[in-house]
């Protein structure tokens, strides 16, 4: 099918602008129909299928979409605006930048083209362009509005003993929220929203439902004696509601510390066959971490009442998923994850602390994290059928870990302060990466780069056993200042010489 181009003049900011899907004959049969979409100025020729269903990459190339399809796969990855979609047959929860979009129809195959159904593009591609409307199946018409387009998307994540909503934004916007008797009401003023669904209602403990109107929604709580707050977060843009009970008493200070003792869970990088990075003077990554982790395990219990726990405490090789599972078996309070950093760059030097984002903070933060994201030789090679896609990877993950975002920031940020005494050097800051062994945490979760043992100076003081030790002191004392913040009464860290016996941690 040919496209035919016409020019005209460039329509004003809030134009109405008509997608015309031309139906030249009432007998043409609906398996083989052409449609016209009149987008800026511009005709161009769409395919449909079925009568319901348009051709995906005909309709992208009007929006001014770029469009690659593998050729293994034959997923389409649709560019423009500095947006990103993922789209193959049997897609039904479409990957759009860093959320899923659901639709009413899975994607499918038609001819040897993908096809989707018409809130495919009402949902995804032409709020992407600024643009907002509904097909009339009557007329065989698009209407489109230029305008701002806010789509949302709602997880409820119950994690004792809180609930958090999480409302998931394809662009940033201002928000403002009201506490009711028994709801709260969050709301987007002058935006065109695009809700996920009208209501739905939930079994979670706080959360009896979620309801959108016209430019917000409403939380409505389950019971009485809940409070909740919200506040924003970004990379993604997101909502965060956060219900808890409320406490007995105005002032009323929480007990010091829980009925059963939190568990911190410490992740030595590396192990087995996968070494990590190695310094010029031989030493391997995989030993440093495993050094570190263990003092770090017998000096945390010093430094707070804990119970801690190893992901490996010998030279052997855990899957990165694997490291992450054994943190939400353990129902761990925290996840620390111990690396050694290194960079092409001479002479570079300190410490780095990370919490997880889907999009890297700077180019270095995403070499750190692709480094560290390399699969180890038992996890090289999927099985036969095996979807391989990185980016859908770290599109599909854990809503759980959003919900803490805000607490790793605070704890990365308080590790960073003391690891900026150790080393000496000023501050390299805390940064974000999509670290695959974060993905998927149900608890506030890090990963620390020590040093850098591509240093030789910084190597040597990674093989040091006072350096070691000093980084677990370190450590240990900002995770009690961590706790200490939520929990005043609990017993702060002393800075007293630590023993370094070889701990034997439970798994």
């Amino acid at each position: 099918m040919r496209s035919a181009r016409r020019r005209a003049e460039r329509p004003r900011p809030g134009l109405l602008v008509a997608l015309v899907l031309a139906a030249f004959s009432p007998v043409t049969p609906a398996s083989a129909e052409d449609a016209t979409i009149l987008w800026q100025g511009q005709h161009s020729t769409v395919a449909i299928s079925g009568g319901s269903e348009f051709r995906i990459a005909d309709a992208a190339r009007a929006l001014g979409f770029d469009v690659a399809i593998d050729p293994t796969t034959g997923v389409l990855t649709l560019t423009g605006r500095g947006h990103k979609v993922l789209v193959g047959a049997g897609t039904a929860q479409v990957p759009v930048d860093q959320r899923l979009v659901p639709i009413s129809k899975p994607a499918q195959t038609v001819g040897g083209a993908l096809y989707a159904p018409a809130d495919f593009f009402e949902k995804v591609l032409f709020p992407l362009v600024g643009a907002t409307g509904s097909y009339d199946a009557s007329r065989r018409l698009w209407t489109l509005t230029e305008g701002s387009v806010l789509t949302v998307d709602v997880a409820v994540v119950h994690l004792d003993p809180t609930t958090q909503v999480v409302f998931k934004l394809s662009l940033p916007a201002k928000f403002l929220s009201a506490n009711l008797s028994s709801a709260i009401q969050i709301r987007w003023p002058g935006q065109t929203l695009v809700p996920p669904f009208p209501d739905r209602r939930y079994e979670d403990p706080f959360v009896s439902a979620v309801r959108f109107g016209t430019d917000g929604a409403t939380v409505e709580l389950r019971g009485v004696g809940l409070t909740a707050r919200a506040y924003s977060l970004t990379a993604p843009d997101r909502v965060v509601v956060e219900i808890a009970r409320a406490s007995a008493g105005a002032g009323q200070a929480p007990p010091p510390l829980p009925e059963t003792l939190p568990v911190i869970v410490i992740d030595p990088g590396h192990g087995g066959v996968e070494t990590g990075a190695i310094g010029a003077g031989g030493l391997q990554e995989k030993a440093a971490t495993l050094a570190i982790g263990q003092r770090l395990a017998a000096t945390l219990p010093r430094a707070l009442p804990c119970r801690v726990v190893l992901t490996r405490d010998a030279d052997s090789l855990v899957s990165l998923d694997d490291r992450t599972a054994i943190a939400n078996h353990e129902k761990a309070a925290l996840f620390l994850s111990i690396h050694a950093n290194s960079s092409r760059a001479a002479g570079v030097r300190g410490s780095e602390t990370y919490y997880l984002s889907l999009e890297a903070s700077d180019k270095l933060a995403q070499e750190a994290a692709n480094r560290e994201n390399e699969a180890p030789p038992a996890e090289a090679t999927p099985p036969p059928g095996t979807p391989n896609n990185k980016d859908l990877d770290f599109i599909l993950w854990d809503l759980a870990q959003t919900a803490h975002l805000k607490e790793s920031s605070e704890l990365a940020e308080t590790i960073q302060e003391e690891l900026n005494v150790v080393s000496g050097t000023e501050n390299r800051g805390i940064k974000q990466a999509p670290f695959r062994v974060l993905v998927g945490a149900t608890m506030p979760a890090v990963l620390i780069e020590i040093a850098f043992i591509s240093n030789p100076d910084e190597e040597k003081k990674l093989a040091s056993l006072d350096f070691q030790q000093s980084v677990a002191d370190a450590i240990a004392k900002a995770v009690s200042r961590f706790f200490a913040r939520r929990q005043p009464g609990a017993r702060l860290f002393s800075s007293a010489p630590t023993p370094t016996p070889t701990p034997t941690p439970t798994r």
